[in-house]
């Protein structure tokens, strides 16, 4: 991966800066650098897309969980039954439109959706403590992150520690599986060379015994050949 290509999220394109930070991730056979938002919407089924939590070690049982109709995507049932999300509220139309016992997550609901966002805002210069987290500041602007946000960037950085260390795993049992490969092979190559110094060593004996033969037996160490 290029340096220039490591500060763009690797599925939408974003810069770092605008998407606050990225996430390395392993994601189809390959590690890549997404933005939260983006790691989100990869890992469908991984997650509550309303509440977002993530579901580590399984999702909810069955009778606890509602699927996307449109995507791999679990919701809890208690959070399909609230009113209080704004998310549940982004698909209420899209639901409504299905059978009734169909739910559509906010990304399939709409296609602009998003987990993640910054916003850049002017400081608050009157102590208002209901503001939004402040991420970072200089002397113009702030980049501000509401609550939502924040729970998603949160879940995004589960995720990804969870991809990255079950890529640790299968790297660490084919590193395994490796050495064993290239310690059975050393073994083969050490017994193929034994084998073949011990066939030089019989052709060679073969060669000295017709010699002898063929000059009237053995000599001794003057080459004469010795008598009976």
């Amino acid at each position: 991966m290029k340096r220039d290509q490591q500060s763009e999220c690797g599925v939408c394109g974003s810069s770092s800066s605008e998407r606050l930070l990225l996430h390395n991730v392993r994601h189809r056979g390959t590690y890549r650098r997404l933005c939260s938002n983006c790691v989100l919407k990869t890992h469908q089924g991984l997650f509550c897309p309303i509440c977002l939590q993530v579901y580590d070690p399984s999702p909810p049982p069955p009778n606890a969980r509602r699927i996307c109709a449109k995507c791999p995507s679990i919701i809890h049932s208690s959070c399909s039954s609230s009113s209080s999300s704004s998310a549940i509220a982004a698909t209420a139309a899209a639901s409504a439109a299905t059978p009734s016992s169909s739910f559509i997550c906010p990304p399939c609901s709409n296609p602009n959706f998003t987990f993640f966002n910054v916003n850049n805002k002017k400081p608050k210069v009157n102590g208002d403590t209901t503001a939004p987290a402040r991420v970072s500041n200089n002397d113009v602007n702030e980049r501000l992150v509401d609550v939502g946000s924040a729970k998603a960037l949160v879940a995004a950085a589960k995720i990804a520690a969870l991809s990255m260390s079950k890529a640790a795993a299968v790297a660490r049992v084919e590193a395994e599986r490796r050495v064993k490969e290239a310690a059975l092979a050393k073994k083969r190559a050490r017994e193929a060379l034994e084998r073949l110094l011990n066939l030089a060593a019989e052709e060679k004996k073969g060669k000295l015994a017709r010699v002898d033969g063929n000059n009237g037996g053995p000599r001794n160490s003057n080459g004469f050949t010795l008598g009976n």
